[in-house]
């Protein structure tokens, strides 16, 4: 998404900013009080927003970054004389409202608290502007022979909805151990936003952290239990792997790579699947666990990699539909050459199960709070689906092997156990004066 200018006729357009990379959007854009400038902003190839950018209204000119400058801007406004930017920012987990003196000045931090404040709307006196201000919370829940109960509490955990406000993906934070005896899980403590990797033994309830102090953003651990894979994030807010023994035998080793990489899964002998950022387009990648034969799987991109199979044939991708029936569909993709299968629209989310027993197909809870079990077929490894794409829950409902759900499942070892997040949010507007 790029952001241009026309007439009222539309018939002169001109290229205000156009995002670097394949995926590059721009999400939001603010013109400035004089018709100069142009507040963006702007996401990257992997899907993570960045700080906001001003650029020349005209197209031509120096780029500014404004904010703080490790921090994620997800939206702005400008003071009714042009002369600050104002902006609803994530720094150390929390959004908060921070403002700069353009075009020189410094990030300096408005708000702050316990609270957020996301999104922004200037009082046109510039003496005050608007804001939504609330608490976000976030638990792991599991359904098993005993009923509902939840695995953490005092902190934050599970998958939080998909917004572009609170920026989050589709990413593994939760995941049974092969046996079903453990769940893995990422958790964080208090008012922080560094989640860590913990343990529960399900049959004691007894839980730990498996790597003290390395806060992450997705994570693997291997089907013998003795390996976790992780992204986390450098200042700049760009991925690296990791790899760390779970018995703590040795230090976890970074896996050096010139590319952007995250979204780590491990392969039924070892390997390592993940995604690659490389000239701003996605690929899904392939290597040995010490980061050696690092190789591409194919060289068509793609947009997200969500998980593996169990059997390890087929990795779920969002990419490119090339029917031309949506801009972007779900895929599983064969790992050792072939032709992806299309599994649903790009707004659908599709797990494997621990045991290789289910596909599990949810969409945004916003489309319907169930989740569909489909039986995997042995010969293909994929569950029968309809001729056509499904679109909505409503294709999944007519098929009769179908097992319904009744939650968003994050991870499921089989029918039984499962978890899923559950989720509190509570927020205001108000008004805030500037001095």
């Amino acid at each position: 998404m790029a952001v241009v200018s026309t007439d009222l006729g539309r018939g002169q357009v001109g290229q205000v900013y156009d995002p670097p990379g394949e995926r590059g959007m721009a999400h939001h854009s603010y013109l400035s009080p004089d018709g100069q400038w142009v507040l963006i902003v702007e996401m990257q190839s992997q899907g993570l927003f960045l700080s906001c950018r001003v650029v020349p209204f005209w197209g031509r000119g120096d780029v500014h970054v404004v904010g703080p400058p490790e921090g994620m801007c997800t939206s702005g406004a400008w003071s009714p004389g042009g002369k600050w930017v104002y902006l609803s920012a994530r720094m150390g987990g929390k959004f908060h409202i921070w403002r700069q003196r353009f075009p020189d000045g410094q990030p300096e931090q408005v708000t702050s608290g316990i609270a957020e404040e996301e999104g922004i709307a200037m009082a046109p006196d510039g003496k005050s502007f608007i804001t939504s201000v609330g608490t976000h919370d976030s638990m792991v829940w599991m359904h098993d022979q005993s009923g509902e109960h939840p695995t953490s509490s005092e902190g934050e955990a599970g998958r939080v909805v998909v917004s572009v406000a609170r920026q989050t993906q589709l990413r593994r934070t939760a995941s049974f151990s092969s046996d079903g005896k453990k769940l893995y899980y990422l958790w964080a403590i208090g008012q922080t936003s560094k989640a860590e990797l913990w343990v529960r033994v399900l049959a004691t309830g007894k839980t730990e952290r498996v790597l003290p102090s390395y806060s992450m953003d997705d994570f693997d651990v291997s089907r013998d239990g003795k390996q976790v894979a992780f992204a986390i994030a450098d200042k700049s807010g760009l991925s690296n792997l990791w790899v760390a023994p779970t018995d703590h035998r040795s230090s976890p080793r970074q896996i050096v790579s010139s590319a952007i990489e995250d979204d780590p899964n491990f392969l039924p002998d070892g390997d390592l699947l993940f995604r690659a950022t490389e000239g701003g387009a996605n690929f899904l990648y392939r290597m040995h666990a010490d980061g050696s034969d690092r190789r591409k799987v194919s060289s068509d991109h793609i947009s997200d990699f969500r998980n593996v199979s169990l059997d390890g044939r087929w990795a779920v991708v969002q990419a490119t539909d090339r029917s031309g029936e949506s801009p972007y569909s779900v895929f599983a993709f064969p790992v050792e050459g072939g032709s992806p299968v299309r599994l649903c629209s790009h707004d659908c989310i599709p797990i494997w199960d621990a045991r290789g027993e289910f596909l599990y197909i949810s969409f945004h809870v916003q489309y319907d709070p169930n989740t569909y079990a489909l039986p995997i077929q042995r010969s293909s490894g994929l569950p029968d689906l309809p001729s056509t794409m499904v679109s909505r829950t409503e294709d999944l409902k007519k098929l009769k092997s179908a097992v319904v759900i009744p939650h968003i499942v994050d991870e499921a070892f089989s029918s039984s156990p499962y978890v899923y997040t559950v989720q509190s949010t509570h927020r205001n507007l108000f008004r805030i004066p500037l001095q």
